[in-house]
């Protein structure tokens, strides 16, 4: 991602139709809710059966959504009353994502790997 032009953030997850939802995630939480790259990475996750599947048959469940236990029970609540069918997964259980954010300002690189997995976050 750029900014100004600029390289800002490198990230991404492996994980098939989930990375997409991994990595939207990952840069929401940098960009719109002003965490640093590990933060972001760290945050509770979610995921969503609701779009056809990558594989044959592309299944699709709408409604479907599994979340970390990490996310609030008013959360998860109100995407109950919502309709939404949740699914309760581990409180680390749904990421494998990494990243690293360019400070060009002060000519910094942060990096961050994600602790549900064997990862380390190493930049220069």
């Amino acid at each position: 991602m750029l900014k100004d032009g600029k390289p800002f953030l490198v990230t991404g997850s492996p994980g098939g139709d989930d990375q997409c939802m991994r990595t939207m995630q990952t840069l929401l939480n940098v960009v719109d809710f002003g965490m640093n790259i590990q933060q972001a990475i760290e945050a509770p996750r979610w995921s969503t059966r609701g779009f056809p599947a990558s594989p044959f048959p592309h299944t699709m469940l709408p409604g479907d959504l599994w979340i970390e236990s990490r996310i609030p029970d008013a959360v998860r609540d109100a995407l109950l009353q919502r309709g939404h069918k949740v699914e309760v997964r581990g409180p680390w259980s749904m990421n494998d994502s990494a990243g690293i954010v360019v400070d060009q300002a002060h000519n910094t690189l942060s990096a961050g790997a994600d602790p549900r997995s064997a990862a380390m976050a190493v930049s220069w």
